[in-house]
């Protein structure tokens, strides 16, 4: 919940192209309309929404769902965010079908994972995330891979300004592919959790990170296009 309409004026005239390199931006719901007229940024961004409800219509006072979300141009939809899950208990099974429902309005489904501090401490985040995983996992038995991403964002580096070091986070994301099996070696895992322009190049050069979901350095553009730069080696 933060930005403006001139926030979206920012981006639309600073964000630099990266090529090679999928640049996805998600905005308040009010602002996707804003976005996605801009031509020059429709050219080499993908926009998309930080939510949408797992139903299909109803009434569900206040709430988005997916198939709105597409008739206004979104490509994706981020779900399963460690602040809906913690603040908003959205539990694995209100998660996936969420999931679902993205797969049926042909929205992209970014899909968030991740443990609490007392399940790393515990030696638990692995079990934790496996869980959270468990319904993608079947779906990746008849679906491709290019249908999902999945964000490991560890809750305990989310705005903490403490991020995973390259080798946890790295470490994370090679038990995903691993749980997830075939499928999980095409899958896009991305890290999220205070990315940085400072920690950036060290994290993306890990063998198995493939991306950044960006929190609140992508609320100043300049840090976001350091960032976009960073992981197109630019």
């Amino acid at each position: 919940m933060n930005g403006s309409q001139n926030l979206c004026e920012t981006f639309s005239e600073q964000l630099r192209d990266v090529p090679g390199t999928d640049i996805w931006l998600a905005p308040p719901f009010i602002y996707l309309p804003e976005l996605i007229k801009k031509e020059r940024l429709r050219s080499f961004t993908g926009i998309g929404t930080q939510n949408v409800h797992e139903e299909v219509r109803g009434a569900f006072t206040g709430e988005v769902s997916a198939d709105m979300v597409v008739e206004m141009g979104a490509k994706f939809a981020i779900i399963g965010h460690s602040e809906r899950r913690t603040k908003y208990l959205e539990n694995d099974t209100i998660v996936n079908r969420k999931l679902k429902s993205c797969l049926d309005a042909n929205l992209i489904p970014v899909l968030c994972v991740g443990e609490s501090i007392e399940q790393r401490q515990k030696g638990n985040a692995a079990t934790v995330v496996q869980l959270q995983l468990s319904s993608l996992k079947g779906l990746l038995e008849t679906l491709s891979a290019e249908k999902f991403v999945v964000a490991y964002e560890p809750i305990w580096a989310i705005g903490t300004g403490i991020s995973a070091s390259p080798s946890d986070a790295e470490d994370m994301h090679v038990k995903i592919r691993s749980y997830l099996g075939d499928e999980g070696t095409q899958l896009r895992i991305l890290y999220g959790g205070s990315v940085n322009p400072n920690n950036a190049k060290e994290l993306i050069n890990q063998p198995n990170i493939d991306g950044f979901l960006v929190g609140g350095a992508s609320l100043d553009v300049s840090s976001f296009n350091a960032i976009c730069q960073l992981v197109g080696g630019v």
